[in-house]
């Protein structure tokens, strides 16, 4: 009974898998709907999931569906080559990512790396990963040293950019809005001005490279990018080290010379 009750079962997923196909090559195509039944946050069909009332929420949210997106996704073909579902954002979006055009290809970020993949919200909502108050953690991720994380060999070189001195009251400047400097280039490599800060227009030369201010913008001690402040961090740690070695020196010594005066008395 229960070899009977096995093939019945194999024969019954045999038909539904041979009847999916047949659909599929016939021209049924898949519905957002059944998208999100496979993919859904919490669901067990496939471990690309995605959260929907993020995806509601942000600027696509219920304007476009899954397959304006996801063209490549038309049968369940898609299931065993997950590049079927790439998306290029550059068919409805006039700008193009040229973030990191000098990298490789494979490590060269995408579109989702600052925009996300499906929440994606307006530059003006605070909650967007692009928004200013945002920019600091979501630039982070890939340049950490740009946006603050200092190790202990640059700390010391990067104050003189906390004193320096903007002179201009009536604009706001933020150190945390990456694209208060890189404006355009960062991203999509507009030429003009995307927010109030001008910062660019003395820091960065036309290229995008260092201005006409001297020192620079993000210090990092790395012998060959940056030497002075590779030498000015050596220094900084020679003379914490010699501070270090002549302070113990000093409360050994002294403490040497009261224990010889009780030996004396």
């Amino acid at each position: 009974m229960n070899t009977y009750l096995y093939h019945c079962t194999k024969g019954i997923r045999l038909f539904l898998a041979l009847s999916i196909i047949s659909l599929a090559q016939s021209g049924w195509a898949y519905t957002s709907g059944d998208c999100v039944r496979c993919h859904a946050k919490g669901g067990s069909e496939s471990k690309l999931q995605i959260s929907v009332p993020d995806f509601k929420s942000s600027v696509h949210g219920d304007k476009i569906s899954c397959q304006e997106c996801h063209t490549g996704v038309v049968d369940v073909k898609h299931i065993k080559d997950p590049d079927l579902g790439t998306v290029d954002c550059s068919r409805c979006h006039e700008q193009k990512n040229l973030h990191g055009m000098g990298a490789g290809a494979a490590i060269r970020p995408q579109c989702y790396s600052c925009h996300t993949r499906h929440n994606i919200l307006s530059s003006g909502n605070a909650a967007s990963s692009v928004a200013p108050a945002g920019l600091q953690g979501t630039c982070g991720k890939c340049h950490p040293r740009e946006c603050g994380n200092k190790d202990y060999l640059t700390w010391l070189p990067s104050l003189q950019i906390s004193s320096h001195k903007k002179q201009d009251f009536a604009r706001a400047y933020d150190r945390n809005n990456c694209l208060g400097c890189h404006q355009g280039r960062a991203a999509h490599g507009e030429e003009g001005q995307v927010d109030q800060q001008q910062c660019y227009r003395c820091h960065l030369s036309s290229k995008g490279s260092q201005g006409p201010l001297m020192g620079y913008i993000h210090p990092v001690a790395d012998y060959a990018a940056q030497p002075a402040v590779f030498a000015s961090a050596l220094i900084y740690q020679m003379l914490l080290a010699a501070l270090l070695i002549g302070g113990f020196r000093f409360y050994v010594g002294r403490f040497s010379r009261k224990n010889n005066d009780r030996k004396r008395r």
